[in-house]
């Protein structure tokens, strides 16, 4: 039988993204530094470490780093449609390969990058694949390599927004699940840690608008933690989810 994915992701910029507005931001809006999304425990990573865009879309996390100097940038996607925009917007020293990940991953030597992201992706792979292709990952990480994955979050209350949002969504987990999963592929409970922090606040006092929108963002980021917990408060949740935002931010160490 054949997948009815293929067909969405075949045509996953003009069916999916678009609809979204989930569009690719230009490198000068980058530069105005209107697009300050970028993690911090990027700052712990060498600037000439190998890094991997495990299905990079349009190619915005890459832009993101290139503009910030890293220079040793991999992309790979499934979608004709999005490398199609990636190689049309980033750097041509930026490399973007079509391929579907578990593809690539076998044909990558041991220990080839020290950095892969992976967001938004592990929904889209089925239950009998997910513990198969996180060990890839494994395999394909450097010793001390970080590999960062991002998914939505079933314990967020509004969980069925982003789980359901796309017809390629097939798996779904919260922080147990995952770290279920990682364990499973190998990586030990010690190297995984989860990303919930508020927003940073700084920001130029040239930028008071800007000032503004970053306060209120981290006021809305708290009252959602607080609505949560006084939700599983309510419902004697145990143990009580400690990831409440929309997606489940994981950094895991090799």
């Amino acid at each position: 039988m054949n997948d009815p994915s293929k067909e969405c992701y075949d045509r996953y910029l003009s069916t999916y993204l678009r609809q979204t507005n989930n569009r690719f931001r230009s490198l000068s809006e980058i530069r105005d530094g209107r697009l300050d999304r970028l993690p911090r425990w990027l700052d712990q990573v060498a600037i000439e470490a190998r890094v991997l865009d495990a299905g990079c879309a349009t190619g915005y996390l890459l832009g993101l780093l290139g503009e910030i100097g890293f220079g040793n940038l991999t992309g790979v996607d499934r979608s004709e449609e999005l490398v199609a925009a990636a190689r049309q917007n980033l750097p041509s020293f930026i490399v973007i390969h079509i391929a579907d990940i578990r593809d690539f991953l076998s044909r990558t030597p041991d220990a080839a990058y020290d950095v892969i992201f992976f967001h938004h992706v592990l929904e889209h792979i089925s239950r009998d694949e997910t513990i198969p292709l996180l060990r890839e990952f494994r395999r394909c990480l450097a010793k001390g390599g970080l590999l960062n994955i991002r998914t939505p979050n079933a314990s967020c209350l509004l969980a069925g927004y982003a789980c359901c949002g796309d017809f390629t969504h097939i798996t779904f987990f919260n922080e147990y699940s995952l770290v279920q999963v990682l364990e499973l592929a190998g990586f030990e409970p010690g190297e995984i840690t989860f990303v919930h922090h508020p927003p940073n606040l700084i920001w130029s006092v040239r930028h008071p608008v800007r000032m503004l929108w970053r306060g209120l963002n981290r006021l809305r980021w708290h009252l959602n933690r607080w609505v949560h917990r006084a939700v599983c408060i309510l419902l004697d949740l145990n143990p009580r989810p400690r990831v409440s935002d929309i997606e489940v931010d994981a950094l895991i160490r090799k």
